[in-house]
C-alpha cells in the first residue's frame, strides 16, 4: 500500500490547528510526508511542519489562553487592515526559524493573491516567514505584505486548496484536508430547526406573559375572597408558572446554537467560508486526492477559537484517522 504522501492543507483560520492532530495521525501510522502546499492557516501549519518544528509549535498554541490569543493582536488605526500582524509572527519566529524554503526539510508550497491583479502568488522559494504572512493576509483583518511591485492578500482569494501546487511524485499519494466543507442540505435544517424553536419560544413567553396578566387580573377582581385567600392562590399559580419557565429555559440553554453571524469575525470567516467551498469543489474535480478530510467551515471561527488548540487538533487527528481507515480498507479490496 502506498504511504508517500503529496499533503495539501486549505485555508480555514482556527480550524487549521486541525492539521497538527492530522499530521500527527499520518506519522504514527506510517507514512510520510514528502512535500506540502498550504494556502492561509494551511501555509502556516505547513510551513511549520517542513521547518521540522510542528511539535514545538503545539506545545506553545496549545498553552495560549484566549487573552493571550487577543495579546497577539497588534490592533492599528489604518484605513485597511485591523491588525498588523507582526506580533504573531514574531512569536512564532522564536519557535520556528525563519529560513529560506529552499533549505526547508521537505519542499513546500505556500499561495497568496496579487490585490493589484488578482492574480494568484505561489512561493515556493524565498523566505518562509514572508510567504506565511502574506498568505494570511486576511483582507481588512491584516496589513497586506508588500513584495516588490505587489500588494499581497490571502492566498484563500484565488486558491484554497492548492491541490495543484504540491511537489507530486511517482507513486505518490495526494492527502487532502479541506477545513471549509459546507453541506447546503444540513445547513438548510439547521435553519429551520432554529426557526421553529424561535417560534416557539417565543409563543411560550407570549403565553406566558398571558397567564402572568391572569394572574394578577384575577387577584385584582376577585374582592369577594380574602387578601390571604387571593395572595396564596396568585402565589401558587405564579409558583407552578415559574416552574414552567425554569424547565423551558433548562431546555433551551441546552441547545447548541449555530452562528451565522453574530460577530465580525463570524461574519468574514463565514463569507470567505462560502467562496472557499465553491473553489475547492472545483479543485477536487480537477485534481481528486486519494485522500480527502473534510471538516465542517461553521466548527470553529472565532479568534477566541485560537484557543482551543488542543481540542481542534485532536478533532482533526479524529478526522484524519477516518479518512486513513476508508482509504486502508479501499487497497485492501
Amino acid at each position: 500500500m502506498k504511504k508517500d504522501v503529496a499533503l495539501v492543507l486549505s485555508s480555514g483560520g482556527p480550524r487549521g490547528l486541525a492539521y497538527i492532530g492530522a499530521i500527527e495521525e499520518l506519522l504514527d501510522r506510517g507514512y510520510g510526508i514528502h512535500s506540502v502546499a498550504g494556502s492561509s492557516m494551511g501555509s502556516l501549519v505547513g510551513g511549520v511542519f517542513a521547518a521540522g518544528r510542528l511539535a514545538e509549535f503545539k506545545e506553545w498554541i496549545v498553552s495560549l489562553s484566549g487573552w493571550s490569543v487577543f495579546s497577539l493582536m497588534d490592533l492599528s488605526l489604518s484605513k485597511n487592515h485591523f491588525v498588523k500582524g507582526d506580533k504573531i509572527i514574531e512569536a512564532i519566529k522564536q519557535i520556528v526559524p525563519d529560513v529560506d524554503i529552499e533549505n526547508l526539510q521537505i519542499p513546500y508550497t505556500a499561495v497568496a493573491t496579487d490585490l493589484c491583479t488578482g492574480e494568484e502568488v505561489v512561493f515556493k522559494s524565498g523566505r518562509l516567514f514572508e510567504a506565511i504572512r502574506a498568505s494570511i493576509s486576511i483582507p481588512t483583518l491584516f496589513r497586506p505584505v508588500q513584495h516588490g511591485m505587489s500588494m499581497l492578500i490571502d492566498g484563500c482569494m484565488v486558491n484554497c486548496l492548492p491541490s495543484n501546487r504540491v511537489e507530486r511524485k511517482d507513486g505518490d499519494i495526494l492527502v487532502a484536508f479541506d477545513t471549509n466543507y459546507m453541506e447546503p442540505a444540513a445547513l438548510r435544517a439547521t435553519l429551520l430547526r432554529e426557526f421553529v424553536e424561535q417560534s416557539a419560544e417565543e409563543a411560550f413567553y407570549a403565553q406566558t406573559r398571558e397567564q402572568a396578566a391572569d394572574i394578577i387580573a384575577d387577584f385584582k377582581s376577585q374582592k369577594d375572597i380574602g387578601v390571604i385567600d387571593r395572595l396564596y392562590a396568585a402565589g401558587s399559580r405564579a409558583v407552578e408558572l415559574m416552574g414552567k419557565v425554569r424547565e423551558f429555559r433548562k431546555v433551551a440553554d441546552e441547545r447548541v446554537d449555530v452562528d451565522f453571524g453574530d460577530t465580525y469575525m463570524s461574519i468574514i470567516d463565514r463569507s470567505f467560508s462560502i467562496m472557499n467551498h465553491h473553489q475547492t469543489e472545483s479543485m477536487l474535480k480537477n485534481y481528486p486526492p486519494d485522500v480527502l478530510v473534510r471538516m465542517s467551515f461553521d466548527a470553529y471561527g472565532d479568534i477566541a477559537d485560537y484557543a482551543k488548540a488542543a481540542e481542534i487538533a485532536e478533532k482533526g487527528r479524529a478526522l484524519m484517522a477516518e479518512a486513513l481507515d476508508r482509504y486502508e480498507a479501499s487497497q485492501q479490496q
